[in-house]
C-alpha cells in the first residue's frame, strides 16, 4: 500500500527537524515526510505530491493560501518539552522573565501554555526582535526561549532554553484520523511524555519542601489523561495516582500516596518487574475480576532505577471497539480471504495467468479481469490486492449485476444527510471513500448503466468523488480492479458500453481461462474439493470419461457444486454413472454439426494426430477461436506473439498450411488474415476432450 506523504512547512530548519522526529516516533515507517523550512521555496508542485500539509506557525497560513492547495492543510498545535520545565521550578514567584520568540503569535501561545502547566506565578514578558522596544528589557536579567537563543538580547546572560516545541498529541491524533493511520506506536510517544512527568516529580520531591503542592500540580495534568496512571518508587510505594486509576481499579476516593501498591491492589503482582526493571507494554492482567491492559515503564536517573510508571485500561472497552470495527469491515466487504495460494492447478494456462496476475499486483494501475462465470475472477482480484503494496488497506467489493441504478450511485459515491427520502440523517460514506488507500473491486462491470458508466469515467479520470446531494469534492486514493463475463468490445459496437471507459479499465488486462481449456487441472481440483470437504470418493472408468468429455460451462463453481452433490448422494465410496446428474449424462458428445460432418472431423483428427505437432495445431486453433469470438481475423505476426512458445516464421507457415489443407482454417489473401472454420472449432473441441498424460496421472492418484 502506498504510504501517505506529509509535507512539513516550518519557519526554520531546527523546527522542521523536531517535527520530523516527532512524526517518526509516532507513526514509524507508515508515512513519507517531505520538508520545506523556507517558505520562499514552497511551490504548488511540492504540495500536489503530498496528502497533507502541516504548518508550524500561523504566519505560514497566508503563504499556503496563495497556492490554493487541493489537499488538507493543518496548523500543528505544539506543546513544551516537559523535561525542560524543571529549570523553571526553582524560580521565585513574580520573577521577571523575557520570553523570546520570532513571532508575536508564537510568544503568546508559549505564555498561555506555560500558564496552563502551572507557571502563572512567574512574570513572563513577551519579546519579539523588531517588535518589542529593546529599552524595556534593560532591567531584566533572565530570558526563556524555545530553541532560538540567537534572538535573546545580548545584555541578558542567563538563558533558559526550553528547545523547539514538539507537536502536541492532539495534532498527532488528528493526523492519524485524517490519513487513516493506525496508532500502534502511540504509546511510545505518550510513554515518553509520562516518563518526563514522573522524572520531574521525583526531582521536585527532593528540591521543594511542600510535597503536597507538587503532587497537586502533577495530578492536575495526569487527571486530564483518560488512562489510569500510577507512579511507584523503586521499592513499590505509590508516588502518584490519577482520578482515572481510582475509577478503573475501583478504588475508594482516598489518598494512596506513600502506600505500598500491594496494600492498594493486592491481586496485582509486579515484583518481577521491579527486580528486572524491564519495560512491559500492553500486557493483559486480571485485576478485581476484570481484564486490564497494562503497560509498565521503568524510570531511571543517572543510570539508577528510581521507579515505575504504570498505565491501566479496561480491556473490555478496547475489545468492544475492535469487535465493532471488525464487524463493520466484514459487513462492508472490507476484508479479503484469498491469495494466490488459493488458485489451484498446474496447467500451463492457469500457471501463466497466476504469473501474470502476480506481476500486475506489483503495479498500481487499473486491472480488467475477463472470464466466464465461475472461473474465479474475484479470487484473482483478492489475490492481486493481497500481493500488492495496498494489502494492509481495505478491499471493497461491489457487484453491478445486483443493484439498481439509483442504489448503485448512492452506494458507490455515498450521500449527504437528507439527500433523498430514507437517507440517514448523518449521511453515509460511499464505497470509493471506504476503499481509500486500498482496492475497490467492481464485479460484473458490463451490467453498469450508461449513466453510471459516465460517473465512473469521471472518478477514474479525476480520482475524486462527490456524494449524492453534496457539493464538496472528496479526493480518493484507490486502486481499481474491474471484472466482467461479457464481451465489452461487442457491447461498444452495440452502444451499451462506453469506449472511453473501456480503455480506462483495460490498462492491465487479465483473462481467466475456462475449465474446459485446462482439463489437466480437472482431477487436481476434484482432489482439492474432496479434501476441503473431508471426504474421499473414487470414480469408475465410465465416470472418468464423462467428466473428461464434459465441457463444464459453469467452470470451477459448477465443479465445486458437483463434488458437494456427490458427497451427499453417494452412499458408498465409488461414484458410478448412475450418480451423475442429467446435465453431464446428456452432454456425452455435444456437436452442432450434421452426422455426415463427422467423417471430416475424424479424418482431420487422424491426420493432425499422426504428426509430431499436435500441440502446435491445438495452440493455433485456440488463438484463432478467441479472435473469431471477437469477429476478428489474425495475421502470422500477431499469432507468433500470442503462442505460448516460439515458432519460427517458416514453422508457423507449415502448420497453417496443414490446417488449411484439412479445412480447419481459412487463410485470406494478402492482409486479410486467417480465421478458424466451424470444422476447426469442432476439431479443437475433440482435441480438448482427449486425456493428456497429465490427466491420466491425476486420475491414477485419485484411485
Amino acid at each position: 500500500m502506498k504510504k501517505p506523504t506529509i509535507l512539513l512547512v516550518t519557519i526554520s530548519k531546527k523546527v522542521c527537524k523536531t517535527f520530523e522526529e516527532n512524526l517518526r516516533m509516532f507513526f514509524g515507517s507508515k508515512i513519507r515526510i517531505e520538508t520545506c523550512y523556507e517558505s520562499l521555496q514552497l511551490n504548488k508542485e511540492m504540495i500536489n505530491k503530498a496528502d497533507l500539509v502541516v504548518l508550524s506557525s500561523p504566519v505560514l497560513e497566508d503563504t499556503i493560501k496563495v497556492l490554493k492547495p487541493s489537499i488538507p492543510v493543518m496548523l500543528a498545535r505544539r506543546s513544551i518539552r516537559i523535561a525542560k520545565l524543571e529549570q523553571l521550578l526553582d524560580l521565585a514567584p513574580q520573577t521577571k522573565i523575557l520570553l523570546v520568540t520570532n513571532y508575536i503569535q508564537n510568544v503568546r501561545d508559549s505564555i498561555d501554555l506555560l500558564h496552563a502547566f502551572g507557571f502563572g506565578h512567574l512574570t513572563l514578558i513577551p519579546y519579539v526582535p523588531g517588535v518589542t522596544n529593546a529599552k524595556e528589557t534593560h532591567n531584566i536579567e533572565l530570558a526563556i526561549t524555545l530553541g532560538q537563543v540567537e534572538l535573546v538580547p545580548s545584555h541578558i546572560k542567563k538563558i533558559i532554553d526550553l528547545e523547539n516545541r514538539p507537536i502536541d498529541l492532539t495534532t498527532m491524533l488528528d493526523i492519524a484520523r485524517l490519513l487513516n493511520l493506525s496508532l500502534e506506536n502511540a504509546h511510545f510517544y505518550t510513554a515518553e511524555f509520562f516518563r518526563d512527568f514522573v522524572k520531574m516529580g521525583r526531582n521536585l520531591s527532593l528540591s521543594i519542601q511542600n510535597e503536597k503542592e507538587l503532587t497537586q500540580k502533577l495530578e492536575s495534568v495526569l487527571n486530564a489523561v483518560h488512562e489510569g496512571i500510577v507512579g511507584l518508587d523503586e521499592k513499590g510505594f505509590i508516588t502518584l495516582i490519577n482520578e482515572d486509576a481510582h475509577r478503573i481499579l475501583q478504588l475508594p476516593s482516598i489518598n494512596y500516596i506513600g502506600k505500598h501498591y500491594n496494600e492498594v491492589i493486592p491481586n496485582f503482582q509486579i515484583s518481577e518487574n521491579l527486580n528486572k526493571q524491564k519495560e512491559q507494554l500492553d500486557s493483559i492482567f486480571q485485576i478485581n475480576n476484570r481484564s486490564m491492559l497494562v503497560s509498565k515503564v521503568p524510570l531511571t536517573f543517572n543510570q539508577k532505577f528510581t521507579g515505575l510508571v504504570i498505565t491501566f485500561q479496561d480491556v473490555t472497552r478496547v475489545q468492544r471497539m475492535e469487535q465493532e470495527i471488525r464487524r463493520k469491515s466484514t459487513e462492508l466487504g472490507l476484508t479479503t480471504k484469498y491469495s494466490f495460494d488459493n488458485i489451484i492447478g498446474n496447467s500451463h494456462l492457469i500457471v501463466s495467468a497466476k504469473q501474470k496476475a502476480n506481476r500486475l499486483a506489483q503495479s498500481d494501475y487499473t486491472v480488467l479481469i475477463t472470464g466466464e462465470n465461475g472461473t474465479g475472477k474475484e479470487v484473482f482480484a483478492q489475490a492481486i490486492h493481497n500481493d500488492s503494496e495496498r494489502k494492509d488497506g481495505p478491499f471493497v467489493a461491489v457487484n453491478f449485476a445486483g443493484l439498481t441504478e439509483t442504489l448503485i450511485e448512492s452506494e458507490l459515491f455515498g450521500y449527504e444527510g437528507g439527500a433523498f427520502t430514507g437517507a440517514k440523517k448523518e449521511g453515509k460514506m460511499g464505497l470509493f471513500e471506504l476503499a481509500h488507500n486500498g482496492t475497490i473491486f467492481m464485479d460484473e462491470i458490463g451490467d453498469a448503466s450508461l449513466n453510471i458508466q459516465a460517473s465512473l469515467l469521471r472518478v477514474l479520470q479525476e480520482r475524486q468523488v462527490m456524494r449524492v446531494g453534496g457539493h464538496k469534492v472528496i479526493p480518493i486514493n484507490v486502486r481499481v480492479i474491474a471484472a466482467t463475463n461479457k464481451n465489452l468490445q461487442e457491447m461498444i459496437k452495440e452502444g451499451t458500453f462506453r469506449e472511453d471507459l473501456y480503455f480506462r479499465f483495460n490498462v492491465l488486462p487479465l483473462n481467466i481461462p475456462p475449465l474446459r481449456e485446462r482439463k489437466e487441472d480437472l482431477f487436481i481440483l476434484i482432489d482439492f474439493f474432496f479434501k476441503l470437504n473431508k471426504k474421499r470418493l473414487t470414480f469408475d472408468s465410465i465416470v472418468k470419461d464423462f467428466l473428461i468429455n464434459y465441457n463444464w460451462p459453469g467452470n470451477i463453481r459448477e465443479l465445486e457444486n458437483f463434488i458437494r452433490y456427490l458427497i451427499v448422494i453417494v452412499e458408498g465410496n465409488t461414484v458410478t454413472k448412475n450418480h451423475l446428474p442429467d446435465q453431464i449424462l446428456s452432454s456425452q458428445r455435444p456437436s452442432n454439426l450434421a452426422n455426415d460432418s463427422f467423417s471430416e472431423i475424424e479424418e482431420a483428427l487422424l491426420f493432425l494426430k499422426n504428426g509430431r505437432f499436435t500441440e502446435d495445431y491445438k495452440s493455433i486453433l485456440k488463438i484463432l477461436k478467441v479472435f473469431k469470438k471477437q469477429g476478428l481475423n489474425i495475421g502470422r505476426g500477431v499469432m507468433q506473439e500470442m503462442l505460448p512458445y516460439f515458432l519460427s516464421d517458416s514453422q508457423l507457415r507449415r502448420r497453417l498450411a496443414t490446417l488449411n489443407k484439412v479445412k480447419c482454417i481459412k487463410v485470406g489473401k494478402r492482409k486479410q488474415g486467417t480465421e478458424i472454420t466451424e470444422l476447426g472449432i469442432e476439431v479443437l473441441s475433440q482435441f480438448e476432450n482427449l486425456m493428456t498424460a497429465n490427466e491420466k496421472k491425476a486420475v491414477t492418484l485419485l484411485e
